[in-house]
């Protein structure tokens, strides 16, 4: 992938045989072996045909080297069948190369490549090639360098065929831990956060993350402690980009468990979190009630019970229904709420009354399934029925907002892709999420998009992306190790397509049949930092360097910021109260919050046997009806004629 900057610089010529003849779209030539030529070089072919200029510009998808001999027994023979000796004649040898057109100027007529001088394209020649000199001032995001070290050129993607609404979403395939996957995210994002605020007119964009695996998205703000080589950044500023970390970025986490304010994150540390803390989210009510198929698999739900769920969310939950008898009127606002209004409705049917509204086992399940929903996402699930989370708000233009599900279940993160992809898409239909693009990167995606699998709720809200996104100004940015393994819709749909280095087992899957052997055989063996993109505007697929991200990486955030030792409920507890001294308020919802969840006898057991902080214990005492015995080491008691849960 050599380039000269000298237009004039001859290498070889077009040659057409017998048995394989220039084409209109493929055509070979031969060319010296000095020349610093091989697989992914761009070309300029230039000839006169009937008086008229003909130039075609291509791009090396194979190459060959052979000589006069006719079998290798000549050779053989000639040298007497020893390899160590000089032959007595040297025989001529050339290189051939295979290209495929990627644009022709005229356009017209579509015709076979004529046989003329090859050239190595110059910078001009490449953005001629590749067409961006049409759209890059107004419209083009850099997506990497084409060319040597010597002498980059930057490459360009069409913003409106990358992130709609002409086109829309990427996908990037490559092996775990070789192709820079997650790099080559980052690179593209700093790419066009650049781009929107440089650019006269273009959208606003932010852009949500979902980190599934390790730190790698946990520390986009921190100051890199690898070195970015001169080769690097002489990319980022050939693109356009200063290679700093991203500024505005907000990490939020699921909690271990909601009573006690631990988050479930890897992201640790006091001195990371003093300056960007990690927030929680969790899902009220009516997230449970939208995305209860998730939650308890959509085997489990039958349509009797749906139509149960269906009868509480009208009546109850989105409304205030009056229960039956004479139990006056109620609103569901959380899922203990909830549950005491199916057990009322159950009475009253067990009784006879109520008749009609469903069947007394069909309750009893849907009541069985919402009450282990507590405990199965006890961490998921907010308590006061209230969705908490990056989307309770609206999208800052440039913003990164990080949601780390490493740590969770399988079921909880399809739970969480489920609701938060939902959520999102109601936003952005009613033009409530405050930005124009919002990209919403997804790794894994042979794991939550599998093709031939059944048809899961977190499968389909991806194909809606994927197939209504661009409309709405939602992208996604799909990866995954195995294409071959991903829905074809959910990659049917993406516009452009990245490949690092893959495998050669899923390189012989059906789904590559369009990349030559050579190709297949580089894309086996790319080193890190370099992809090959295919994008609507290039006519073949382009390879292109790309610099390492210019923030913490998540193996070095994890070690600089190592996890503090787990501390007991009775020691969170202890330091939330202290934290909301003068505020009784808030004391009393996060005891009543903890009773809720049958938690406030844990911490009551733990107080009796453990010390605990004086200041911290007569806050508890005052607002969560215990009573401290006197003790050389203040120890809190349960005052036996007190229900904690009254």
């Amino acid at each position: 992938m050599i380039m000269q900057a000298n237009t004039s610089q001859e290498i070889g010529r077009v040659i057409g045989t017998e048995r394989k003849p220039s084409t209109a779209y493929t055509f070979q030539f031969w060319a010296r072996p000095r020349e610093r030529i091989g697989i992914g070089s761009i070309v300029r072919v230039e000839a006169v045909v009937d008086d008229a200029q003909v130039t075609v510009y291509g791009i090396v998808v194979e190459a060959f080297a052979f000589n006069d001999l006719e079998s290798p027994l000549h050779e053989f023979l000639s040298m007497g069948g020893d390899a160590t000796i000089t032959p007595p004649t040297m025989r001529e040898d050339i290189r051939m190369f295979q290209a495929a057109v990627l644009r022709r100027e005229p356009e017209e007529p579509v015709g076979a490549v004529p046989i003329g001088r090859v050239y190595l394209a110059s910078e001009d020649d490449v953005q001629k090639a590749l067409r961006t000199n049409e759209f890059r001032q107004q419209f083009g995001i850099a997506c990497g360098c084409y060319g040597g070290k010597d002498n980059p050129v930057p490459v360009h993607l069409h913003r409106d065929f990358l992130l709609g609404s002409e086109a829309g979403h990427l996908n990037i395939t490559g092996t775990s831990g070789l192709a820079a996957k997650t790099s080559y995210i980052l690179f593209l994002l700093k790419s066009i956060f650049t781009h929107s605020k440089t650019t006269p007119g273009a959208p606003t964009v932010a852009t949500l993350l979902f980190n599934t695996k390790g730190g790698d998205l946990l520390y986009l703000d921190k100051e890199p402690e690898h070195v970015i080589s001169p080769d690097q950044v002489e990319i980022y500023h050939r693109c356009g980009i200063e290679p700093t970390p991203f500024e505005n970025v907000e990490y939020y986490a699921p909690y271990k468990h909601v009573a006690n304010g631990e988050l479930n994150t890897v992201r640790f540390g006091a001195e990371v979190e003093e300056g960007n803390p990690t927030r929680p989210f969790a899902f009220g009510l009516q997230d449970i009630m939208d995305n209860f198929e998730v939650l308890v698999g959509r085997e489990d739900l039958d349509a009797k019970a749906a139509g149960f769920l269906g009868y509480l969310k009208d009546k109850y939950v989105l409304a205030q229904g009056k229960l039956p008898g004479s139990g006056g009127e109620r609103q569901a606002k959380t899922l203990g709420e909830l549950t005491d209004i199916i057990k009322a409705e159950l009475r009253q049917a067990d009784n006879g009354e109520g008749k009609g509204v469903q069947h007394p086992l069909t309750m009893r399940k849907v009541l069985n399934r919402l009450t282990n929903l507590q405990h199965r996402y006890s961490g998921l699930i907010s308590h006061d029925g209230k969705t908490l989370g990056p989307l309770s708000k609206r999208f800052e233009p440039g913003s990164v907002v990080v949601v780390d599900v490493s740590q969770l279940h399988s079921d909880a993160k399809d739970l969480v892709f489920s609701a938060f992809i939902s959520q999102i898409q109601d936003l952005m239909e009613d033009r409530k999420l405050g930005v124009d693009r919002l990209i919403v990167v997804v790794d894994e995606l042979n794991k939550y998009a599998p093709s031939g699998g059944g048809e899961t709720y977190v499968l389909s809200a991806l194909k809606d992306i994927s197939a209504r996104g661009r409309y709405m100004g939602l992208t996604l940015f799909g990866a995954q190790q195995f294409r071959s393994r991903v829905d074809k819709e959910v990659v049917g749909n993406s516009a452009s397509h990245a490949f690092g280095h893959i495998e050669a087992e899923e390189l012989a899957q059906p789904g590559y049949s369009y990349f030559t052997p050579a190709v297949k055989e580089k894309l086996a063996t790319l080193p890190t930092g370099e992809v090959l993109i295919k994008h609507p505007h290039f006519a073949q697929p382009i390879f292109v360097r790309f610099p390492i991200p210019p923030c913490l990486r998540g193996s070095d955030g994890l070690r600089k910021y190592p996890r503090a030792a787990d501390r007991s409920l009775r020691e969170l507890v202890a330091e939330r109260a202290r934290q909301m001294r003068g505020n009784p308020n808030e004391i009393a919802d996060l005891l009543s919050k903890m009773a809720e969840d049958n938690d406030m006898a844990n911490l009551l057991r733990e107080l009796h046997r453990a010390p605990v902080d004086a200041d911290a214990v007569a806050i508890i005492r005052q607002y969560g009806k215990v009573s401290v015995a006197p003790r050389k080491e203040p120890r809190a008691v349960l005052d036996d004629d007190v229900d904690p849960f009254a």
